[in-house]
């Protein structure tokens, strides 16, 4: 192949399942059957087994699949004129077999085996994932690091399929920089968690939060989110942030609308959006516990921030799904770098 990528599919694990397939309708109106549920994007490392932990448990509460994906990224081969990467495949697909194998042991921890199956490639593993995501209700994604001084920045695999996937797509971030733990012995069972802290879900205890801006895509995201609250019985905190400007001109505001005219006028609007929020969630789940809140700032900082209690931060995205849409915007960047929880984006 003379170092040429190649994508190949490999189903190892498919047995017939009761789970049940659910249909969504696309922006056309046009119906589209979506059959392999939650699809986790799998590479063995803990902060993956974490994300493979919260797929688990959200594919068991759902009854739904489980499809664990690996992808060996030929790109890191070095293609010299003269080798021909044919020689290892059959090596690098063994490994990537193992491994998605592996995860699969995991997850029957917490799900039936006749509910989970692996696919592992040869090629790009955004690219595959994102092609994954046409027949996914959700893919989840682990994603190392937080912070806002020292944790880096969203990994690359993770960045683009939250930026392009065609279904909503959960990043789940420790809180810690998490260490990869010593390898068990063969005779031992893995263990989906493993050692590793349990990653927090909504419920009683832990709200939906979701940002609210008047846009389309928070509305959808509005949606989604009380639909997860309703299916979790947890609350919905519904948050809408208002852009402060800076002090100079804040200040030309309040003189030039006489002290606190602009100040009232912004919140009347932050009010208005947050009603039709509400009333947007309860059209379909009127017995939802729904509340909602103000905030003056950074609206990816504020966000974030609420993530310190919730058990999810849902945010609406204006990218389409593919690689031909918009890049993450800047405020699901903030949220999903810095939240707490697991992070949901909804396009």
């Amino acid at each position: 192949m003379n170092g040429q990528e190649t994508d190949r599919t490999t189903v190892t694990t498919d047995h017939p399942t009761d789970a049940a397939d659910t249909t969504s309708t696309d922006e056309s109106g046009s119906h589209h059957v979506r059959t392999a549920g939650v699809v986790i994007g799998y590479d063995g490392s803990p902060e993956s087994r974490l994300a493979l932990s919260w797929a688990a448990a959200t594919a068991r509460r759902r009854g739904s699949r489980l499809t664990l994906l690996h992808s060996v990224n030929l790109s890191f081969i070095p293609g010299f004129p003269a080798f021909d990467t044919s020689q290892v495949e059959p090596e690098l697909q063994d490994a990537a077999k193992r491994l998605v194998d592996d995860g699969a042991q995991r997850a029957g921890d917490s799900l039936d085996a006749s509910r989970i199956q692996t696919q592992y490639w040869l090629g790009s593993p955004a690219a595959q994932i994102v092609e994954a995501s046409n027949d996914a209700d959700l893919v989840v994604m682990g994603s190392r690091g937080r912070g806002r001084l020292t944790g880096g920045l969203l990994g690359s695999t993770s960045y683009a399929v939250a930026a392009h996937a065609h279904c909503p797509v959960v990043v789940v971030r420790p809180a810690h920089e998490l260490t990869q733990p010593a390898d068990t012995e063969a005779t031992e069972v893995a263990s989906v968690n493993d050692g590793l802290p349990e990653v927090v879900r909504p419920d009683a205890g832990h709200p939906v939060v979701v940002g609210f801006d008047d846009s389309e895509p928070a509305m959808r995201a509005v949606q989604a989110a009380a639909d997860i609250a309703m299916e979790e019985g947890a609350e919905l905190r519904i948050a809408h942030v208002v852009q402060v400007p800076s002090i100079d001109s804040w200040a030309y505001e309040e003189t030039a609308h006489a002290g606190t005219v602009h100040a009232h006028s912004l919140r009347e609007h932050a009010d208005d959006a947050l009603s039709a929020a509400v009333r947007l969630a309860k059209a379909k789940h009127p017995d939802l516990q729904v509340s909602t809140e103000v905030l003056y700032g950074d609206p990816g900082r504020a966000i974030a921030d609420l993530g310190s209690t919730a058990g999810l931060v849902v945010v609406g995205s204006r990218g389409r799904g593919g690689f031909k849409g918009l890049l993450l915007g800047s405020v699901s960047h903030n949220i999903i770098h810095n939240a707490e929880c697991p992070v949901m984006i909804v396009r």
